[in-house]
């Protein structure tokens, strides 16, 4: 169950190709570790190291989330119940031998099977989804035109949301912890001239660090169809894209019958 919350978070992260792809490796990794508990072939490991290796060069920073969510900790049948807080510290401490503190063969086996089959069932319904958004693609000729703004419309939310993918986009800079957004963040206050007392009580600070998900649903999505002619007229290629990655996966994020409305 928490290797299901974990992956469930993680997955989040994604596009709905990238969330396909990782757990169709995922599913790969359970089949490697499978073997090497049955056959004790550091071989079978290997394929394994092997292909988070391959699943990082392809990713590079994009991989961070599958990263934070530390997945590999749950084959260290050796340690799991401590490193992942499957059992208190307290009590895994009270354990008297390292044998105990351990996953049994038959403990190992249904963990295992048991994740193939979680994992397979959540590939089926991503092809799935996958299938049904072919059939009905998403259109995004309904940005709203950059000569309709007004001062209303020009939230200091949207300028948040601008200057994270402008930063992105065209330097490559992106906070992924609390000390790189803390100095996005102060960088974003000189820009919209916002005054703040502590970087952490900062409103924006704490927005940043969730971006580009401090909003959800169709908030988001309006907040990304507004600022995405800016980048157009800008020719930043690059931003455009991915903030109509980001538009597609809120979409599709959305109950069925709210879809319709961003569909032509």
């Amino acid at each position: 169950m928490k290797f299901d919350a974990d992956y469930d978070q993680m997955i989040r992260s994604y596009n709905h190709a990238q969330k396909i792809e990782i757990t169709e490796h995922l599913l790969r990794a359970i089949d490697y570790i499978i073997n090497y508990v049955q056959s004790k072939d550091a071989g079978d490991w290997g394929k394994y190291a092997d292909a988070e290796t391959e699943l990082l060069k392809k990713y590079r920073s994009d991989l961070q989330p599958y990263a934070n969510a530390q997945l590999y900790k749950y084959f260290d049948f050796r340690r799991v119940l401590g490193a992942k807080d499957i059992i208190p510290l307290e009590t895994l401490n009270a354990m008297k031998s390292a044998q105990e503190q351990s996953l049994s063969d038959e403990e190992i086996g249904l963990f295992l099977e048991d994740t193939k089959r979680s994992l397979s069932n959540a590939l089926y319904f991503l092809y799935l989804s996958d299938k049904k958004e072919a059939d009905e693609p998403i259109t995004l000729n309904d940005s709203i035109a950059v000569t309709d703004e007004t001062d209303k419309d020009i939230t200091k939310a949207r300028q948040l949301l601008a200057i994270y993918y402008f930063l992105k986009a065209s330097l490559g800079i992106e906070g992924r912890d609390s000390n790189s957004s803390s100095c996005i963040a102060r960088f974003v206050h000189l820009l919209t001239g916002t005054k703040f007392t502590t970087i952490q009580n900062s409103d924006i600070y704490k927005k940043y660090l969730q971006m580009p998900n401090y909003k959800t649903d169709g908030k988001l999505i309006e907040d990304l169809k507004f600022i995405r002619p800016y980048f157009i007229d800008l020719g930043l290629e690059s931003g455009v894209k991915m903030i109509d990655e980001e538009i597609q996966r809120a979409i599709k994020e959305l109950p069925f019958n709210e879809r319709k409305k961003y569909k032509d």
